[in-house]
């Protein structure tokens, strides 16, 4: 569990700050309000805190000792202080913290509390930093890597480009434009055609102002360009608001192709989406792909006999029984009202219709209630392979399946053998 040594002597403080700890999912909290608590606190046996939020005036440290008890402890550390003194920022920043915050106003604890949330999101995160000149690289990632970014370095734009295919997780590049060779402009070029400015953002650097540069970078597909000698804190920022940017556009997209009530893909997704992937998919090593549609039974009957609450209640019932059957590979949708579909991909007909027939009699053991209500649903299933992928003609042969089983009396699998 994430534990933070919170070391302020204000109650007032403490109490605002505890409470924003608990919202973004900080709940253990060692609490001291001196130096010698804040000491006494990391000799606990349970062992150091993985990040730690200071005041720098305390009554028995009040020039910023608590910073090099962190320091010599190697817990990361946010300042969070009423005083506001340059040097004394400035030094402070040189020890390494993770960042200077000002009490200044209601909207620094929510600064803080938004930079606590992603810290503990960033060691996912992958930032590739491009600069021909070692020491410039060097300075740039350790900067990067105070906000705990997993960094990546590159010396060349062709390094560059196969780090980037190499390592998934990069979401943001910082591209020198100076460069012998191919500079900052090849990179960009070369990588917007194959991901564009929401899959992985770019923002270029340099230590020359010349504005033409930057605005030649931002017409290339660039998110933001910045000058090397900008503080740390503004390139900082600028990081944390670019993946913000890809972030917010990535929801957009996921709420897209989203059901609503059962979080499973939507209909779009399965037809514009999986549609053009299938087209590619490899021949399995084992089995071959197939397609099931599955259709609750008298689905209307529930709705109308116990309101559309509890038919909510059933599909989000039948939605998690279908993510347990399906694999990592395998895609589940619903494509609307009581009607769903699960890609399996590389399984026997066996295999698949073993999976099937335990679905059914697990559903048709499992009663949803719901409100002080109880329904023991059935489902019918039709099942079709997928052939030299393409969707649409499976779909169609066990969309004819599914109304064999419903012929046959429901609660039934029609299969392809």
């Amino acid at each position: 569990m994430q534990t933070t040594l919170l070391v302020e002597d204000a109650q007032f403080f403490e109490k605002a700050i505890v409470k924003k700890l608990h919202e973004v999912g900080r709940h253990q909290i060692m609490v001291a309000r001196s130096y010698a608590e804040a000491e006494s606190c990391l000799d606990l046996p349970i062992g150091n805190p993985d990040l730690a939020l200071v005041d720098l005036t305390l009554p028995d440290a009040p020039d910023g000792e608590i910073v090099d008890l962190c320091s010599k402890r190697n817990i990361p550390t946010i300042v969070f202080t009423s005083r506001f003194d340059p040097r004394t920022r400035s030094k402070m920043l040189g020890k390494g913290v993770i960042d200077y915050v000002l009490k200044d106003s209601p909207g620094s604890l929510n600064y803080v509390a938004d930079l606590i949330r992603k810290l503990a999101q960033n060691p996912k995160i992958g930032i590739l930093v491009i600069d021909d000149i070692h020491v410039e690289r060097e300075a740039i990632s350790q900067i990067v890597s105070k906000h705990l970014y997993k960094v990546y370095q590159a010396s060349s734009t062709d390094e560059a480009l196969t780090c980037l295919k190499e390592h998934k997780d990069i979401k943001l590049v910082l591209a020198d434009y100076f460069m012998p060779e191919k500079d900052g402009f090849a990179f960009l070029k070369t990588v917007r055609r194959s991901h564009n400015p929401e899959q992985v953002g770019v923002i270029g650097m340099s230590s020359f102002a010349n504005p033409e540069n930057r605005v030649r970078f931002l017409k290339y597909g660039a998110a933001d360009f910045v000058d090397k000698n900008c503080s740390p804190e503004e390139l900082l920022l600028r990081i944390s608001q670019n993946l913000d940017y890809i972030y917010r556009i990535e929801e957009l997209n996921n709420l897209a192709m989203r059901d609503f009530l059962t979080g499973l893909y939507n209909r779009r997704y399965l037809l514009d989406e999986v549609a053009r992937q299938v087209k590619s998919w490899p021949a399995p090593k084992t089995g071959r792909n197939w397609l099931a549609l599955l259709d609750l039974d008298s689905f209307k009957g529930i709705n109308d006999r116990f309101g559309h609450d509890f038919g909510d209640a059933v599909l989000t019932s039948f939605a998690r029984q279908l993510m347990k059957l399906a694999g990592e590979e395998d895609i589940v949708a619903r494509l609307g009202g009581d009607e769903f579909c699960i890609l399996f991909r590389g399984r026997t007909e066996d295999m698949v219709v073993k999976s099937l027939a335990g679905l059914l009699e697990s559903v048709q053991s499992s009663p949803v209630r719901h409100g002080g209500d109880e329904y023991l649903a059935k489902t019918s299933i039709g099942l079709a392979p997928l052939v030299d992928g393409n969707l649409g003609e499976a779909l169609k042969a066990a969309d004819l399946r599914l109304y064999a089983a419903k012929r046959t009396g429901r609660g039934q699998l029609v299969s392809a053998g």
